[in-house]
């Protein structure tokens, strides 16, 4: 029987070469041409490792929106794949899309042909309540690949927090710390729509870019003192931007989620509910104590190296197949 890793972006391949140096070695890693930026080019994608793949073979979506594509579609060809959903991402909102994609992952959620990660167990059974179903989760941990630290020698700039990144940020929350600490400094990257969407709300202690390339951002994270993260989800959201600022020595400071309580757990990070005094108490400690702001990066670091690494990650995707 085969197994096929479908990708939806072959940006990732240069990640994934840790797969070869395990049994993960003989998944078949499969990379479209360009990075699936819609549905539709995903239900392309879906399609072809459909037709690619015969009766009983495996198919592992990187992508867990793209594991609930190939279910579907098997179902309506009655075809016979086991499919590994990989970090499941579903968000309780209660918009109409939310709504569709509930309807979609439910079905296939219960489906005995399908097996899939969570990167939290809390997060599993917020999961299964949200969804009113009982699926047993994999924990299957972002990878933490190392190769985020960038040997920063220039100066960090007393006072000042750093918050970027693109899914699941809640800038308006942030928008409101900002306002309620104007001593210190809040240097902010956010996509493009999300400027458009809040530029008339910075106030005058936001340093606020857009659309910046990977070096500038980690650098503008560098000059920072702490990384300061609302989430407006209880889904995972902005693990890599967490794994960038540990690796490159900083704090992490964000919100208290199923999925944030799993990594940040034992003073390897500060969680924050949504009362704005709980930021603004927890943030000025940490500028003020900046040998505590380190141990907890320490002590996040060698997390991340122990349970998230690409070994453990390996292991744990072969021990799924195994099963």
């Amino acid at each position: 029987m085969a197994i096929y890793m479908l990708f939806d972006n072959p940006a990732d391949k240069r990640n994934m070469t840790f797969l070869g140096e395990y049994e993960t070695a003989s998944i078949q890693q499969v990379y479209p041409e360009h990075k699936c930026n819609s549905t539709k080019e995903m239900m392309q994608a879906c399609k072809e490792i459909i037709k690619q793949s015969a009766d009983g073979d495996t198919i592992i979506c990187w992508y867990d929106f793209m594991a609930v594509l190939c279910w579907w579609l098997c179902k309506v060809q009655f075809k016979k794949r086991k499919i590994i959903a990989v970090n499941i991402l579903l968000k309780d909102k209660n918009t109409a899309k939310n709504k569709m994609a509930k309807m979609l992952y439910k079905p296939m959620l219960k489906s005995k042909d399908v097996q899939a990660t969570v990167t939290s167990r809390k997060y599993g059974e917020h999961l299964n309540e949200m969804l009113g179903i009982q699926k047993k989760y994999d924990l299957l941990h972002d990878i933490y690949h190392g190769g985020y630290s960038i040997d920063y020698k220039g100066n960090v700039i007393p006072n000042t927090v750093f918050c970027g990144g693109w899914n699941g940020r809640d800038w308006d929350f942030l928008i409101e710390i900002a306002k309620a600490m104007p001593e210190v400094t809040f240097n902010c990257v956010m996509p493009k729509n999300k400027w458009e969407q809040h530029k008339d709300s910075f106030s005058d202690n936001m340093v606020v870019k857009s659309d910046i390339p990977e070096k500038e951002f980690l650098e503008f994270m560098c000059q920072s003192q702490l990384v300061v993260m609302p989430l407006d989800t209880k889904a995972p959201a902005g693990l890599i931007a967490f794994y960038q600022a540990t690796a490159n020595g900083k704090m992490s400071i964000t919100s208290d989620t199923v999925t944030t309580q799993e990594y940040f757990a034992d003073g390897r990070g500060a969680l924050c509910g949504g009362n704005v005094d709980d930021w603004k108490s927890k943030i000025q400690f940490y500028l003020q104590h900046s040998a505590d702001a380190d141990a907890c990066a320490v002590k996040f670091k060698n997390y991340l190296e122990s349970e998230c690494s690409e070994e453990k990650y390996a292991k744990t995707l072969w021990r799924m197949l195994a099963e």
